[in-house]
């Protein structure tokens, strides 16, 4: 007759067995949250590049309108006395870097009329017309203020940008810097990530770019 062994596993077996399979499981975790992070920061770079696609929309629609003047509008009376208009001015801070402009147009609605009515400011005051697109470097947004008399400055994004920046052609495509010469605005945002990267620790930018041709040239 066969006898078979009653003895069960040993104290070392056991050990290297639990060994194993902690070694095991342990793995297992780490990939895991490698793979949860890897997820996360694909979500967070996609949220940030839908952003900077958002900014680059309402941005392209205030440039595309600029200079709309059906009824031939020289200066007004708003949002200053014999302010001048003009569709574009670049660089409205004169900090040298292309990273705001202000629009006009005579839109909300056409009335021969910039940001008021019945010639003063302070009536039925039109909003729009005479508005300031810039980049807070401190803040990381892209601000709108509407120039109109108790227009305000507000934050239009996410504070995720690092930059904007403007270029513009003119009928030929070639670069100027002569307002009265652009026929088209190119558009550049850069986007930062909300998350850093889990294995740099460094936040993920990614530069989006449109162009646009203004509607009055």
């Amino acid at each position: 007759m066969v006898k078979h062994s009653e003895a069960g596993f040993t104290l070392v077996e056991f050990l290297i067995a639990a060994a194993i399979t902690t070694a095991v499981l342990g793995g297992t975790f780490s990939i895991a949250t490698q793979m949860q992070r890897a997820y996360s920061t694909q979500l967070e770079d996609a949220s940030a590049q839908q952003e900077g696609r958002f900014a680059l929309d309402w941005i392209t629609r205030a440039l595309r309108s600029a200079g709309s003047n059906a009824y031939g509008i020289v200066t007004s009376p708003c949002p200053a006395a014999n302010t001048t208009f003009q569709a574009i001015r670049l660089d409205p801070n004169g900090n040298g870097i292309q990273d705001d402009v202000r629009i006009q147009a005579d839109i909300n609605p056409p009335n021969g009329l910039l940001t008021g009515t019945g010639g003063g400011c302070n009536t039925s005051p039109e909003a729009g017309e005479d508005i300031t697109i810039a980049h807070d470097p401190a803040g990381l947004v892209i601000t709108r203020k509407d120039n109109r008399v108790g227009g305000l400055t507000e934050a239009m994004t996410d504070p995720i940008f690092t930059s904007l920046r403007f270029t513009y052609l003119d009928a030929g495509r070639v670069a100027t810097a002569v307002a009265a010469s652009i026929a088209y605005a190119q558009i550049s945002v850069t986007v930062r990530s909300r998350a850093p990267n889990p294995n740099t620790n460094v936040y993920p930018t990614t530069t989006l770019q449109t162009e646009v041709r203004l509607r009055a040239r």
